[in-house]
Order: structure tokens, then C-alpha cells, then sequence
């Protein structure tokens, strides 16, 4: 008989520490993120908010060898790291009651034992949809997730960096290589690319996952030029510190993307990288003259899309856009017409289109400048967002074109995220309006 060498650990709790024994035991322990297979309750939800620390939900039902699994009626508690080479059997579910309970962890090093188990554990739920708000003057931002979005959460890192700060895991396999991820990536001010002219001022990245029997895909869309690079290194501009920017990712199912595709064609965005294959995107026509950029010149000059987020409580997020051609104006004639109510607008503005108020529960009411978000401060003259809240809610709109005349006759797109608590963390920045004229 052959024995293996492996290292053996036991982490375990008291019920008087009140430690959650998943995120502040094992994941401090191992300095690794962990998949978890466990049944769990509707409170403790996947953890993406810092990279390479992650707790990452397994599917179920799943498969162990040539018989199946499933939450329902398996009574195993267990995780493997990521990366690895350390499986854990805990003796919890994954519950927030745990808290309140002693608790232990057995985890063995040994790579084959692992890899068995790291099997089962292909296929894990997405990361909660996030938003991030960077005041200006701040390296750090202010976020709030899906699943917790009571109230803005300090960011866990120095946006000036990928390691510990909450964007990074989203795009490590942008700025950097993996076989399996592959993504677009569009802005009006592509990084390394100076004097580029453009009709967009769209910003975003939509990542796929192309991992064999995989549905994951996710669109991040945000307000910051030149940012993120793809494949060479995560760089933050640091001329964007004295800045205020929006960023925001939802995790998608693939088939979500030929919705993204259809609206981003009215938005005519620049796209600087692609390496999606077209094996992932069959039968997407919309994607595929995003790809080629084959931009409509005949109408219709108006795109409205719903597409939900892969999330077990899914969101339902609205994008809505136009063409040049149009001569819409995104705000009154595309954002409050669609959503039949008043709305309350972040941007910076010109001195032609002033807050409206003329038809009932159809206004437009500016935000006033500065704002606090949390206890960081925004103020119009340098923050590059533009943004909007309905009244009454629940919706928050994020926007590529400042409230101003002349995006009459430029292509844009709004981004609605109809939410009830990512609404109110806007809304209370939205607490002092303009009077109206």
C-alpha cells in the first residue's frame, strides 16, 4: 500500500468569539478565496467584495463521479480553495445563525484529494451585482451590492490598485491572461490610444465566460476614459483621482449579451479589444455588428432593452438608447417618457436646458452640487458623473451624456437599474433639488 503525504489543519469556533466561521476562520486562514458547497439561508450570500478572498457559491445540484447531488437533501458542509491545493469539511451550513454557534473545520492539503472535490465544485453561482461610487478628490470608493445594499459600504481598497479593492476580481482576467475569459471592451477614450475621434461617450467591458457546459457572463459599465487596459496590467489613471466615477457590474447569463449588443448599437461605442469567439455568441446578430462595428444608419433610432441579472433574486435593469441621428434628448424625450415619471438628475449642465417642471409627474429636477456620498463629498465641477433617480421610485439610471443642449444630436444611452435599496442610496444624494423656474 502507497500512502500520500498531506498536511492536516483543524480551524474551529466558540459560540462566545461570535465569528463566522467560513469568512473569519477558514478564508483568513488559507489568505485564498473558497468554493462552498452548504446549504444556506437567505442572509449570508456570496462574497466577492475582496480579491483573492472570496467565497464563491457552488450549484446545485451537482455531480460526484457518475452520481448526482443536491442542497436539498445533502446534509455536507464543505470547501475547497481557489486556487488550490486544501479541501475543508465544516461541520455548519453556510447560515448566519452560525454566528451565534461553536463551530470546526477540518481541511487537508493534498492536491488529488482537491482536485475530486474541486470537480464537484465547477460550476459556482455569480457574484452579486455592485456599484461604486468615487467621490472626487478619493482613491477609494463608496459600494453597495445587490444582496447588501442597505447602505454604502467603504470600499475595501485604493482604486490605484487591483489587489484588496472590489473591482479587481471583476477585471484580474482583463488586465491579465486566462484561457477561459474572454470579453469586449469599449470607450470613447480607448487607453493607449490618445486623439481617437468617436460619436460615444459609452464606457464598459462585457466579460464571458467560455469554461465547457458554462453560463457566466457579466457587463461592467462605468464613466472612467482609458480604463481598464486589456492585457497589460491593471492601471488605474491616476489623473482620475480628483475625479468623481461610477462604476458597476452585473452579472448576466449569457444570453443577456444580444440585448447589451442591440442598445450599445445605437450608442455607436468605440470598441477597442475583442477576443470573444463566435462559438459563444451563435445566433447573436446584434453582437456580432457590435464586433464588426456596423453601426445602424436607418431607423429605428431608438433602442429599449430589459434583461435580468443572474442573480437567485433577479433585478431587472432597462437600457435605453439613441443615435445621433435621433436628435432625441435622452432625459425628457427617451428616460422620463419611458418610465412615466419625474426624475431627479446628477450632471453637470449647461446654461440652455434648465429643470422642467411644466407637465405633472414628468419633471426634471436638478440635483443640487456638492452632495455627500456617505461621508465622502461630490460636487459638480468635478465629478464626471451623470445620473438619475425616478420620483417616486424605485429606479437609478446611470447615463453616459451630461444634461446639456447639444446631446440633441450625439448617440447615447442610459442604464436603469430598478432596485429598491441601490434607488434609496441614490436618492438620499439626491435629497436638495433646484427650485424649479
Amino acid at each position: 500500500m502507497k500512502y500520500v503525504a498531506s498536511a492536516l489543519f483543524h480551524f474551529r469556533t466558540n459560540k462566545i468569539k461570535f465569528l463566522e466561521i467560513y469568512k473569519r476562520v477558514i478564508v483568513k486562514a488559507l489568505k485564498k478565496s473558497i468554493k462552498v458547497w452548504s446549504r444556506r439561508d437567505n442572509k449570508l450570500k456570496g462574497d466577492c467584495r475582496v480579491v483573492e478572498r472570496n467565497i464563491r457559491l457552488i450549484k446545485s445540484p451537482a455531480r460526484v463521479d457518475n452520481h448526482d447531488t443536491n442542497l436539498d437533501a445533502d446534509l455536507t458542509n464543505w470547501a475547497v480553495s481557489d486556487p488550490g491545493n486544501i479541501f475543508c469539511l465544516i461541520d455548519k451550513p453556510y447560515a448566519k445563525n452560525q454566528t451565534v454557534q461553536s463551530a470546526m473545520a477540518v481541511c487537508i492539503d493534498q492536491a488529488d484529494i482537491f482536485a475530486r472535490f474541486n470537480d464537484i465544485a465547477a460550476q459556482v453561482e455569480d457574484c452579486p451585482q455592485a456599484i461604486l461610487y468615487k467621490a472626487p478628490g478619493q482613491t477609494s470608493g463608496k459600494i453597495i451590492v445587490s444582496t447588501n445594499a442597505g447602505a454604502w459600504a467603504n470600499g475595501n481598497g485604493e482604486l490605484t490598485r487591483r489587489q484588496q479593492q472590489s473591482f479587481g476580481v471583476t477585471l484580474e482576467h482583463v488586465v491579465g491572461n486566462h484561457d477561459e475569459i474572454k470579453f469586449l471592451a469599449y470607450n470613447n477614450v480607448p487607453p493607449g490610444m490618445p486623439n481617437v475621434k468617436t460619436k460615444s461617450n459609452s464606457k464598459g467591458v462585457i466579460i464571458v465566460r467560455t469554461t465547457p457546459n458554462t453560463d457566466a457572463a457579466s457587463w461592467i459599465v462605468h464613466t472612467v476614459p482609458g480604463f481598464p487596459a486589456a492585457k497589460t496590467g491593471y492601471s488605474w489613471p491616476v489623473a482620475e483621482n480628483a475625479k468623481g466615477h461610477i462604476l458597476i457590474c452585473l452579472t448576466i447569463s449569457e444570453s443577456q449579451i444580444n440585448a447589451i449588443a442591440a442598445s450599445l448599437l445605437r450608442a455607436e461605442p468605440l470598441v477597442h479589444y475583442n477576443d470573444i469567439p463566435e462559438t459563444e455568441t451563435v445566433g447573436m446578430q446584434y453582437f456580432k455588428k457590435l464586433s464588426d462595428g456596423q453601426f445602424p444608419t436607418v431607423p429605428p433610432y431608438l433602442s429599449r432593452q430589459s434583461i435580468k441579472t443572474a442573480a437567485q433574486a433577479a433585478v431587472t435593469v432597462n437600457v435605453y438608447s439613441k443615435s445621433a441621428t435621433s436628435r432625441y434628448e435622452i432625459y425628457k424625450r427617451v428616460i422620463v417618457k419611458a418610465l412615466k415619471k419625474s426624475i431627479k438628475v446628477w450632471s453637470r449642465r449647461d446654461n440652455k436646458l434648465k429643470g422642467d417642471c411644466r407637465v405633472v409627474e414628468r419633471n426634471i429636477r436638478l440635483i443640487k452640487s456638492p452632495a455627500p456620498v456617505s461621508d465622502h463629498n461630490t460636487n459638480l465641477d468635478a465629478d464626471l458623473t451623470n445620473w438619475a433617480v425616478s420620483d417616486p421610485g424605485n429606479i437609478f439610471c446611470l447615463i453616459d451624456r451630461p444634461y446639456a443642449k447639444n446631446q440633441t444630436v450625439q448617440s447615447a444611452m442610459a442604464v436603469c437599474i430598478d432596485q429598491a435599496d441601490i434607488f434609496a442610496r441614490f436618492n438620499d444624494i439626491a435629497a436638495q433639488v433646484e427650485d424649479c423656474p
